[in-house]
């Protein structure tokens, strides 16, 4: 098979985790494939490194940029000589006349509470998921959460299939006794409305915790990504915040290692890897009951908590803190039974699953 990958968006969060860690395993999976990537111009280097690991993988630099008028009419061009198209995300060009599977995280555009874009934009955001449910072979969603919206707001498409991401791209080690962590709060999220750091940050500054406790909210690089609010001007005035933009795997790995509590106040969320992260590097969570979050962190002691329950989100903080300054709870099992949980979720899964999903779609 030849297989052409749309991997031109999502580098710096979660779509380039799916790419830069299924990609290079199917093609090992699978050395008699011909795969080549489309990637952004910036990106070609990362891309590169990424799937170094498989001789089968060609990167393509690609010009058009996605969500872009010119991709409407010149992406069609690189199909020629595949047996089948996977894109990555679900923006496909309305015109797209050959094979294609698509990978549907979230419905996030046809969202207007939380994602708010002009009338044509969602028009468009529209018509292009009823292109996939139409044309599609096969429709991959990385959540029953994000199958059950799209069901309920598109229709079924012909083909379905749940895949979850994994989570076991940082490589931690064994987790470091939570009581021996520094007494940080941690974080990570793009600066996005629906990721809700007004409500956060006003929590933060009520909660009523030792001088001790800090806030480190992890944010991508503004340069590299389309910012919606200015996070800067929000932690100001919130007291003990610190923001830190474009970090390396191996820095938020470390971050997740030494930090006490995770904390995931979205609104919604497709799948919520950093929830996942957050189990898997041993911190205790406190999460939005929102979207997938419950569907992913199952089983795991985590304190859910509406996201829009502001009071509920200060004594959560209070309570969690409490909790590792204080009780006698033996917390290192708490967040050993957590990591069994996430570690359930692993990319070699994932990657196993999709390519199935290929497969079946050529045949």
């Amino acid at each position: 098979m030849r297989l052409l990958v749309d991997a031109r968006i999502g580098w710096g969060h979660g779509i380039g985790r799916v790419v830069g860690n299924t990609v290079p395993l199917i093609a090992q999976a699978h050395p008699d494939w011909r795969i080549d990537a489309l990637v952004e111009p910036a990106n070609v280097a990362v891309a590169e490194a990424a799937f170094a690991p498989a001789g089968n993988i060609a990167v393509i630099p690609c010009s058009v940029r996605a969500f872009s008028l010119a991709e409407q009419v010149r992406l069609q061009a690189y199909a020629s000589g595949h047996d089948l198209t996977w894109f990555t995300n679900y923006w496909v060009p309305l015109g797209w006349r050959t094979p294609f599977v698509a990978t549907v995280h979230d419905m996030l555009h046809l969202t207007p509470a939380f994602f708010p874009a002009s009338v044509p934009k969602r028009q468009l955001s529209r018509r292009t998921f009823i292109k996939v449910r139409r044309d599609a072979r096969a429709v991959m969603f990385v959540s029953r959460f994000t199958e059950h919206a799209f069901a309920r707001m598109i229709g079924l498409p012909r083909v379905a299939r749940t895949i979850p991401l994994g989570g076991d791209h940082l490589g931690y080690p064994t987790p470091m006794p939570v009581r021996h962590r520094t007494r940080r709060l941690v974080v990570v999220a793009a600066s996005k409305a629906h990721k809700n750091f007004p409500l956060l940050l006003d929590a933060w500054a009520q909660a009523r915790v030792p001088d001790d406790w800090v806030l480190t909210i992890v944010s991508p690089d503004d340069a590299a990504f389309r910012s919606s609010i200015d996070l800067s001007a929000l932690a100001h005035g919130a007291g003990r915040v610190e923001v830190r933009r474009g970090i390396s795997n191996a820095e938020l790995a470390a971050l997740y290692g030494d930090s006490a509590i995770l904390l995931m106040p979205s609104l919604y969320e497709g799948f919520g890897l950093p929830l996942l992260e957050g189990l898997l590097a041993g911190a205790l969570c406190i999460s939005s009951s929102a979207g997938a979050m419950v569907e992913v962190a199952g089983g795991a002691f985590v304190q859910f908590v509406n996201g829009f329950d502001r009071p509920g989100w200060t004594a959560a903080i209070e309570q969690t803190c409490a909790m590792i300054d204080h009780s006698g709870i033996d917390l290192d099992a708490l967040t050993a039974h957590n990591a069994a949980i996430a570690g359930r979720f692993r990319w070699n899964v994932t990657a196993r699953e999709i390519a199935a999903v290929l497969e079946a779609a050529v045949r």
